[in-house]
């Protein structure tokens, strides 16, 4: 028996959006829209405080407050997971220079964890960071936080450096999503 691969249950994921996609039964993924701010900046909060990251310690604070000018006029994307009409994970990607992204603001809501939300959100994002032309796709996070990592490395990312940001410690993580980068 064949299933789909993850490009091929996310390839609806495209910009301009073709329509939601649904990979994993009762889950859509789908592009941001205003109306999931609220959500969003809950989302986040609840993952700042799960990682033992103070809100005044996010490096990357202040990108919800403008998600357009923060990822969809900048060569990036922020795409939502929802449950029954229910915004139940989020993941976002920007760019960070000509061939490579990064990926950022991965969460799920505790009740949806465990269930594969994060690996097909992971998954439509790797796909819109290709659409986009990217080669490359960076993410980070924290050295503590073990099942990140493993879906990270489980998803064929590579752990690179150990970076610090003030007092924070952070893990890139790193993967080619083309298997012929430099491609014309």
């Amino acid at each position: 028996m064949s299933s789909a691969s993850s490009a091929e249950q996310h390839r609806a994921c495209s910009g301009p959006f073709s329509g939601p996609t649904e990979p994993l039964p009762g889950l859509v993924i789908r592009d941001y829209e205003p109306a999931d701010h609220e959500t969003l900046v809950e989302l986040n909060r609840y993952g700042l405080a799960a990682a033992g990251v103070p809100e005044d310690g996010d490096i990357y604070g202040g990108d919800l407050d403008d998600v357009a000018g923060s990822y969809l006029s900048r060569r990036g994307a922020m795409l939502v997971g929802a449950v029954e009409g229910e915004v139940v994970a989020m993941g976002g990607l920007w760019q960070v220079d000509a061939l490579g992204c990064e990926i950022l603001r991965m969460r799920v809501r505790p009740i949806h964890q465990g269930k594969g939300f994060a690996r097909a959100l992971l998954g439509a994002l790797e796909d819109r960071a290709r659409q986009l032309d990217y080669e490359t796709a960076a993410l980070v996070t924290g050295p503590d936080q073990h099942p990140a990592i493993d879906l990270y490395l489980s998803s064929g990312y590579v752990k690179g450096e150990v970076e610090r940001f003030g007092e924070l410690i952070g893990v890139r993580l790193v993967k080619q999503l083309r298997a012929d980068p430099g491609r014309l």
